[in-house]
């Protein structure tokens, strides 16, 4: 037995030996199959912890490793005979991957990069960006002097907003301005912008191709852009009530200045209500309180005129000029139910009065020799407005009912002693849009049905006599479309009836009637990050009056490549045929001011216009970088061409058959920039144009070229919670070469304007200065430095300003503009030093 046992065991051993030895011989070469290396950061050359290592076969993961402290990373080789893949990844570095055949050393430089997950792109910041969607954190880029929600959108990367409150995105006008996803104001938004408070607001969201129709979405591209402005729920369903209340005196003995103003706010996601009254005459333009800033109505119609009332514009801030005395009133109320169904209800009402001494210089450059005309003139003009709107929408994924009724009424009258003119023109018009669409199982079905009344009277009383113009016009569009998407594929055609009773009673009948039939078939192809359109209207259209027909063919083509999140482009052609309008084919001669004559000779206008148009845009929500830039050429062909003739005080253009045509060149650029740690929003809008054509002049033909470059950056710092400057400019730059031997001097406009706002406490203490320098000719220039100051001191509730504008007092401001064949010198009367105080109260 002990034999046996020593036997067994000695056995065991010389296995175990043999197994060791075995074993050490396997693991040798094992051991030295390993796949390792160092990971840093490829900027700083840091190293990297806890970097993922994967190995890959495919899309599986077979073996994986973290770096270390020192970045050093160590996977076992088992793999001989294979190509793999070995991927390495980090939250926030860009992920790198690499085809590995065997052992050995593999070492890896990171490059940092924002996180991308399924068009999500993500960081601790104040913007954020999903597929078409930007949110802002507006608690985030709000500070303490902030009054309403304009002064915050005025600092988010991307958006402007221009000094008549328009909202524009990468410089693109937003076509829908709503709140909690309602558009209580129908497109009037400075409602909400001047009046909304700024603390009130959590977040803004811009929506690009945005669908307002949800019964379409997804069938028909959009190039739209929605804002939506989301309440912080402290406001939302409260009632946010203001009054305002302001007196001062000036420098020129005029009356006490006023400002004051009560306003009511109800936003919530069931209903919405705006109420304000304002009224001033200290140079706020509260006229745009009542604008159309949005064109998405469906009854924006063209209504032409024989006489309008001249403008008071100048390239300064209108509150610089304006002599005004003003008040605007307006309630909106709007209701929501179900989330599909809404009603809103509008009316609104301004008068104006406004007042300016002008004195303009016009130079008109003739084939033979140039004419000069001088005028120098008080102008007052009276205006009154009103609007009322019901809006009803029902809004679901299967039906889309909306029916919108409008009247609007405006009437005008200017007046100048000097050049012994009145003029007054009237305008009423009552219009309704109806839209009906059905998503059935065989495609989508729709109705659209546009009706509008307008009566425009007008009247130029001169001292040698008074001519009247009592313009009518009834206007309809109807049409039946038929949609259906298959595959990516989406094929439409709507048919239609289009006409105008357009007529003028005096000062003689005449008719510019016409009645249209059209068809337009249209296409739309998605392929992955590929979308196109083919639109191909033909429309004919008979003028009964004039016994002339047309037949207008508009195609249009649009081609859109989106690789990424990131970046987008596009590029766009079409031509567009169009006749003239009643205006253009009245026959007989008509005055439109006390110097200027149109005569349509009985000519009819017809026009033919090219236009191509390339498109890219860069967007980087992370980053808070935003850039755009498109390149527009036009050509358009006529058959007629309007002579202008100059004589010793009268300016008369006539219709003369003179085939012509024009070109255009526009190239826009669009770039701005946040800079999240510096609290800095910077911004660049570039625009560069040229035109050619041709004029007729005292029966000469001459050649035109105008060429204009403008840039315009902005800037917005922050850089601690008690200090904020602004900076504005504009650069222009501009001439005209006309014929072969005139060149006009190139002329330059520097405009700057400069805002410091310093807070103490409850105070801050506001300094405001605009430099002009205007090239009025190639050898004389007029530099213009204004000034403002202002002093506000703050609670939770009041809020009191004393303010005094125009300290150093100038009295007159200049300014030159080219155009094809003429300069224009302008001189204007601006406001004097003013001083006023106002308070404020939230109730």
């Amino acid at each position: 037995m002990k034999t046996t046992l020593h036997t067994h065991t000695a056995t065991g051993y010389i296995l175990f030996f043999a197994a060791c030895c075995l074993l050490a011989t396997v693991c040798r070469p094992l051991s030295a199959q390993t796949l390792s290396g160092t990971v840093t950061d490829a900027e700083s050359r840091q190293p990297l912890e806890a970097v993922m290592l994967c190995v890959m076969r495919g899309q599986k993961t077979i073996d994986y490793a973290l770096t270390d402290s020192k970045g050093h990373y160590s996977l076992p080789w088992r793999h001989n005979g294979d190509t793999l893949q070995l991927s390495a990844s980090l939250l926030g570095y860009k992920r790198e991957i690499r085809n590995v055949a065997s052992a050995g050393r593999q070492d890896f430089g990171m490059h940092t990069a924002s996180i991308v997950l399924k068009e999500v792109q993500i960081r601790g910041g104040r913007v954020q960006g999903r597929k078409d969607t930007v949110r802002y954190d507006l608690a985030q880029f709000a500070s303490s002097k902030d009054v309403h929600i304009k002064d915050v959108l005025k600092r988010l990367p991307g958006v402007d907003v221009e000094e008549s409150g328009q909202v524009k995105y990468k410089g693109k006008p937003i076509d829908h301005f709503l709140v909690e996803g309602m558009d209580v104001t129908g497109g009037r938004y400075n409602q909400v912008n001047n009046n909304l408070s700024a603390k009130a607001v959590k977040t803004a969201e811009i929506m690009e191709n945005y669908q307002s129709v949800k019964a379409l979405k997804d069938k028909i591209n959009s190039d739209e852009v929605a804002l939506n402005l989301k309440l912080d729920p402290k406001a939302r369903d409260q009632w946010i009530v203001n009054a305002t209340a302001g007196i001062g005196r000036s420098d020129n003995d005029a009356p006490w200045l006023w400002e004051s103003g009560l306003n009511a706010l109800q936003l919530g996601k069931g209903k919405q209500s705006i109420y304000s009254y304002k009224t001033n005459n200290c140079g706020k333009d509260l006229s745009t309180e009542q604008q159309m800033l949005t064109a998405n109505n469906g009854l924006s119609v063209p209504l032409p005129a024989f006489l309008t009332q001249p403008g008071i514009s100048a390239p300064l801030d209108k509150k610089r000029l304006l002599f005004n005395h003003t008040h605007t009133l307006n309630g909106n109320r709007m209701y929501k139910w179900k989330e599909e169904q809404t009603l809103r209800l509008q009316a609104g009402y301004t008068h104006d009065h406004i007042g300016q001494q002008r004195r303009n210089t016009q130079l008109y450059y003739q084939p033979t020799d140039t004419l000069l005309m001088d005028e120098t003139y008080h102008y007052r003009l009276t205006t009154d407005a009103a609007n009322l709107e019901l809006h009803y929408e029902q809004n679901n994924a299967r039906n889309y009912l909306a029916n919108r009724f409008k009247v609007e009424g405006e009437t005008g009258r200017g007046r100048s002693e000097e050049l012994g003119q009145t003029l007054q023109t009237s305008q009423l018009s009552a219009g309704n849009h109806f839209h009906l669409l059905r998503n059935g199982e065989s495609g989508t079905w729709e109705l659209l049905s546009t009706v509008r009344y307008a009566y425009r009277p007008a009247s130029l009383l001169l001292e040698e006599g008074k001519s009247r113009f009592e313009q009518h016009s009834l206007y309809t569009d109807n049409s039946a479309t038929y949609l259906k998407k298959h595959n990516g594929f989406t094929h439409q055609y709507k048919a239609g009836v289009q006409g105008e009773r357009a007529t003028l009673k005096q000062p003689a009948d005449f008719n510019a009637s016409y009645l249209a039939l059209y068809l337009t078939p249209y296409f739309q192809l998605e392929r992955g990050r590929w979308m196109g359109n083919l639109s191909l209207p033909l429309k004919a259209q008979r003028y009964f009056s004039q016994q002339r027909s047309f037949l207008f063919f508009t195609p249009s083509l649009y081609l859109r490549f989106q690789p990424d999140y990131h970046w987008k482009f596009s590029c766009y052609g079409n031509l567009k045929c169009s006749a003239g309008d009643l205006t253009d084919l009245y026959p007989a001669p008509y005055r439109t001011d006390y110097r200027t004559w149109r005569n349509g000779n009985g000519l009819f206008p017809i026009a033919t216009q090219q236009t191509y148009n390339l498109y890219g845009e860069y967007k980087n929500t992370v980053q808070e970088f935003f850039i755009t830039a498109s390149l527009t050429y036009s050509h358009t062909r006529r058959n007629t061409l309007m002579e202008q003739c100059l004589s010793e005080g009268t300016v008369s253009y006539t219709r003369r058959l003179q085939p012509n045509h024009s070109q255009n060149w526009n190239f826009k650029s669009n770039f701005s920039k946040g800079f999240y740690d510096w609290h800095l929003k910077t911004s660049l809008n570039l625009t560069l144009s040229r035109s050619t054509g041709k004029q007729l002049t005292n029966s000469l033909l001459q050649t035109y070229r105008h060429d204009h470059l403008q840039a315009e950056p902005k800037l917005i710092w922050s850089p601690v919670a008690d200090f904020e400057a602004e900076y504005h400019a504009t650069l222009g730059y501009g001439g005209s070469k006309i014929g072969n031997d005139t060149r006009l001097t190139p002329l330059s406009d520097i405009v700057q304007r400069l805002h410091l706002t310093f807070g103490i406490g409850r105070l801050d203490l506001r300094l405001s200065g605009e430099h002009y320098r205007n090239e009025l000719d190639a050898h004389t220039h007029l530099t213009t430095l204004l000034a403002d100051a202002s002093l506000v001191y703050k609670t939770k509730k009041w809020r009191l300003e004393a303010r005094l504008n125009n300290l150093f007092n100038k009295k007159e401001y200049a300014y030159t503009l080219y155009s094809a064949t003429q300069n224009s010198t302008s001189r204007l009367s601006l406001r004097p030093r003013e001083g006023l105080v106002t308070v404020s109260r939230q109730l």
